[in-house]
């Protein structure tokens, strides 16, 4: 999912006893547990630097050597703290607490805070992101917000009443408030909105169900009060289709999620989704879609999914695309599938013990045309569920954590240890959740790849290590240097040349290497990592890479005094 929209949806704390966030506090941290609260000051002001008084900031996302993705609100976040929302002060100053560990289990440092700003007369492009710690109070300047009128004019249908009126916009801030609108006589009102060009779409809801779409349009927004606009709306059509005859009947746990195709754009642009269930037939009927708007498509069975079209795939392999058809969509469509191919994953401890009622999970994703990525086939939302929602980040998480069809994606293994998913061709990692046990540590992921064919049987044995035995916390430094210079430490290093060239050799070895987990060939590589941090000039790391080879050295040395002994 796209990090600017809908990770404001597809990358998730209040400090007990310490109450609401004042601007007046000058601790810069409090231990809670094993965990650390840090604290980083924002100052809001206007485009004239005049502080802003009782904008709410709300930290929404943290980043860390793993990624980028949502705090969770539920109680259920890895780092095991709430975000808390902070307002300014009439200084314009707010203090927000953030956690010194993202991961706290594994003891992976914060890098990065992602807040969203919101005050009833000024407005943000975008949320904003703090890099962390930070002893510098951290500027966000606010533009003043436009607003809009629009007369809804229902074509071919007087018979409506405002209430059924819906805007959806681009504007980042609307999705915060769940695209809030104002009805004043026969307009319906938009307010905080960001300067600039911003795309509107008025739909008709009857009963929750569109029946009724203006077309697509663009404004470009100027500060305050805009020219009010009369906007037609036309009949919705309807889109039916099928499968290919190479999928079964009875279809099984079929569905398919459609989105209109948005224009290529460096801004957010508004897009229509929803999707609908397969009949046993293989038959489906999308209801209330935008006559004028081209519809892309992807589509999941028990055993296929939509297949790719070929350009796209040359592209990206490693994602499943959607098929787009162009309006007219007055004859049926026929969607291609491909098969999706059982996997018979294996867990073991390191004794080669069958380790029973692990969760075993891939993530294939889809690449939607010029917008983003999101796990194939979930969640399941639709767009018209989005208008006066109270709260739209719940609503997309109990969407993906509360999947209406069984996944092919996900087993738990049996007393023997066995899981067994299906998979798309291609290369796919898997993950674990277990409460005992936890797949060791590869180039600074928790990650096994597997290697999917069509045409032999596809298995593999993945052997855990009992929890605590490595941190990822130990790997923040390197998964920075290794996944993309992604950190200001990853950034620095990746500059010296020679250094990089010995954390290439780094990543060579251990993808290479027969077992990863290989002792000898773990002490060779991070003696390799070791010398390149001492390049770097950072001695600390170097350190504790050294000793990390080291303890390779020793393990290998009762490997092979232990084999000996047995000969």
């Amino acid at each position: 999912m796209r990090l600017s929209l809908l990770t404001v949806v597809v990358l998730l704390f209040a400090v007990p006893g310490r109450g609401s966030l004042s601007a007046d506090e000058n601790d810069l941290f409090t231990i809670v547990g094993e965990q650390t609260t840090h604290t980083i000051t924002v100052e809001v002001t206007d485009p004239d630097g005049a502080p802003i008084n009782g904008a709410v900031v709300t930290p929404w996302a943290l980043r860390y050597s793993q990624g980028h993705g949502h705090w969770l609100r539920d109680g259920n976040d890895p780092s095991e703290m709430k975000p808390e929302a902070a307002r300014t002060d009439k200084r314009g100053i707010a203090n927000i607490s953030y956690p010194f560990y993202r991961d706290a289990a594994e003891k992976s440092r914060t890098l990065q805070v992602s807040v969203h700003v919101r005050h009833e007369s000024f407005c943000l492009a975008d949320a904003i992101h703090m890099d962390v710690p930070s002893d510098d109070v951290f500027e966000i300047e606010m533009q003043p917000a436009a607003s809009i009128l629009f007369r809804p004019v229902v074509v071919m249908d007087d018979d409506f009443t405002m209430d059924e009126i819906q805007v959806l916009r681009s504007d980042i801030g609307s999705w915060e408030n769940s695209y809030h609108r104002e009805i004043q006589g026969d307009h319906v009102r938009v307010n905080q909105l960001f300067p600039g060009e911003s795309d509107f779409l008025l739909v008709r809801l009857v009963d929750g169900a569109p029946t009724h779409f203006s077309e697509i349009f663009e404004v470009e927004l100027k500060p305050g009060a805009n020219t009010p606009l009369d906007v037609p709306l036309h009949p919705a059509t309807s889109v039916s289709g099928r499968l290919a005859d190479n999928v079964p009947r009875p279809v099984v746990d079929g569905r398919v999620l459609a989105m209109t195709v948005p224009p290529k754009s460096t801004r957010e642009r508004v897009t229509w989704s929803t999707w609908v269930p397969i009949n046993a037939d293989g038959t489906f009927l999308i209801e209330g879609w935008p006559k004028d708007q081209s519809i892309q498509i992807i589509g999941l069975t028990e055993n296929h999914r939509v297949r790719s079209p070929q350009a796209a795939q040359k592209q990206n392999s490693r994602l499943g695309h959607p098929v787009v058809f162009d309006p007219p969509l007055d004859k049926p469509i026929t969607l291609e599938m491909e098969s999706l191919h059982a996997c018979r994953v294996q867990v073991k401890s390191l004794d080669d013990k069958p380790l029973g009622d692990v969760k075993v999970t891939a993530y294939p994703n889809v690449m939607w045309t010029n917008w983003g990525s999101q796990v194939y086939g979930n969640p399941l939302t639709r767009s018209a569920d989005f208008f006066g929602n109270p709260d739209l980040l719940a609503y997309f998480h109990n969407q993906r954590d509360r999947p209406r069809y069984p996944s092919t994606f996900v087993d738990h293994t049996d007393e023997d240890g066995i899981a067994r998913i299906k998979l798309p061709a291609g290369t796919w990692g898997l993950y674990v959740d277990d409460d005992h046990h936890e797949i060791p540590i590869v180039l600074g992921r928790r990650n096994v790849d597997m290697e999917v064919s069509d045409d032999s049987e596809n298995s593999i044995v993945m052997r855990l290590v009992p929890k605590g035995t490595d941190l990822l916390g130990d790997y923040d430094k390197l998964a920075g240097v290794v996944f993309g210079c992604s950190t200001r430490d990853g950034e620095r290093i990746c500059a010296l040349p020679e250094v990089r060239e010995k954390m290439d050799e780094f990543v060579r070895r251990i993808q290479e290497a027969k077992d990863p987990q290989d002792p000898k060939i773990l002490s060779e590589a991070f003696m390799v990592v070791s010398d390149a941090f001492l390049k770097a000039g950072d001695q600390d790391e170097a350190a504790k890479w050294r000793r990390k080879a080291l303890k390779m050295k020793v393990k290998l040395t009762r490997a092979i005094s232990k084999e000996e002994s047995a000969n």
